[in-house]
C-alpha cells in the first residue's frame, strides 16, 4: 500500500523536483503552496488553512522564504521571515503534533554557528546569525518537539532551475570573461544538487529515519573555482577575477541593515562552509553530483534561460 505524502512549498525549487520524484516512485503525493498549480492553495501562515490540510503518512516541509525569494521586501524583513518561516512552522506543529505523521523539514546550513571550522557536523551548535537564519533556527526549535521529525540541512542548493546569486557571475563571465566577487574566494564552500536533496528525502522516507541529516555534494570547491567552471561551460580557457575587499563591504552592509549583502552571506564569503554528511551516507544515500558538475548545471540553466528570453523579446 503506497504512502500518502504532503509536500508544502511544492511550487518551489526543491518542491517541484521532489514532487516528480515521489510520484515516479509510486507515492500518493498531495501538494500545497500559496500560488496556483498546487492541489491545495493557501497560506501556511494562516492557521485556519493549515487546519484543513489532510492527515498523511509523511509531510515534507519545503515551504520557507529566504534572501533570494522574489517577494523579499526592502524593509520590515524581520516581520517577513517571522510570518513565513516561524508562524508557518508553529501552525504545522499544532496541526501534526498529535499525529503519527513522519515530518521531514528542510532546514539550512546557516543554522550552524559560523565559527570558521573546517567541517560542520549535525551535533554542532545551531543558532541563527542573521534575520533569515534566526527565523529558521526558531522554526527548528518549534519543530524539534515533534515525535517523528527528520531535518534535512542542505548547504547551497543549486542545479537546473537555480538562479539568484549565481546570475551576476554567469553574466559577467559571459560578457567580459571576468568574475567579480567579494573576498578572496579561496576557501571551500559546499553545494548540493537539487536532485540529490530530493533523493536524500526519499531515503529518509524509506528508512523512516529521524534526526538531522546534512546534504552536500562531494568535492567542495571555492568561489574562485566556480568561476573556472562557469568559464569552461562557455568555452573559455581562463577567467579574469576582480576581488572586492570584504571588510569595507561588510561595513557598508551593516550600515544599510545588511541590504547589500546579508550577514549570512558575508560569513559564507569569509569562512569555509563544508558539511559532514556521514549520517546521510549511513542511510544508503549517495550524492550523484560533485560540486563542479553542480556549478556547470547551474550555469548552463542560466545561459539557456537567457537565450530563451532573448528569443522571446525578438
Amino acid at each position: 500500500m503506497s504512502q500518502t505524502v504532503l509536500i508544502t512549498g511544492a511550487n518551489g525549487f526543491l518542491g517541484r523536483v521532489l514532487t516528480v520524484l515521489l510520484r515516479t516512485r509510486g507515492f500518493d503525493v498531495v501538494t500545497t503552496d500559496k500560488t496556483s498549480g498546487a492541489d491545495l492553495v493557501g497560506d501556511l501562515s494562516h492557521e485556519s488553512f493549515v487546519q484543513t490540510l489532510p492527515d498523511v503518512d509523511v509531510l515534507v516541509n519545503c515551504a520557507a522564504v529566504q534572501y533570494v525569494s522574489k517577494d523579499l521586501p526592502l524593509l520590515l524583513r524581520e516581520n517577513y521571515f517571522l510570518k513565513n518561516n516561524i508562524v508557518t512552522a508553529e501552525n504545522l506543529f499544532n496541526k501534526y503534533k498529535a499525529s503519527k505523521t513522519h515530518f521531514i523539514h528542510i532546514g539550512t546550513s546557516m543554522l550552524y554557528k559560523q565559527t570558521g571550522q573546517a567541517l560542520y557536523t549535525v551535533s554542532d551548535t545551531k543558532t541563527g546569525e542573521g534575520v533569515y537564519s534566526k527565523s529558521k533556527a526558531l522554526a527548528q526549535e518549534i519543530l524539534n518537539n515533534l515525535p517523528n521529525l527528520a531535518t534535512v540541512i542542505p548547504c547551497i542548493i543549486a542545479g537546473k532551475g537555480r538562479e539568484g546569486l549565481f546570475v551576476p557571475m554567469v553574466k559577467s563571465i559571459k560578457r567580459f570573461k571576468c568574475a567579480i566577487f567579494p573576498g578572496r574566494g579561496e576557501h571551500k564552500v559546499h553545494m548540493v544538487h537539487v536532485e540529490d536533496v530530493a533523493t536524500l528525502v526519499l531515503s529518509i522516507i524509506e528508512k523512516k529515519a529521524t534526526g538531522y541529516f546534512n546534504a552536500a555534494g562531494s568535492d567542495p570547491i571555492s568561489i574562485s573555482e566556480w568561476a573556472n567552471n562557469v568559464g569552461e561551460v562557455m568555452g573559455y580557457s581562463a577567467v579574469f577575477r576582480i576581488r572586492i575587499p570584504l571588510l569595507p563591504l561588510a561595513w557598508i552592509s551593516k550600515l544599510l541593515g545588511y541590504r547589500v549583502l546579508a550577514k549570512e552571506q558575508l560569513l559564507m564569503l569569509k569562512h569555509p562552509h563544508v558539511l559532514d554528511i556521514s549520517e546521510s551516507l549511513a542511510l544508503g544515500w549517495e550524492p550523484r553530483f560533485n560540486n563542479r558538475l553542480i556549478v556547470r548545471h547551474t550555469a548552463e540553466h542560466i545561459l539557456n534561460k537567457s537565450s530563451a528570453d532573448a528569443v522571446d523579446v525578438t
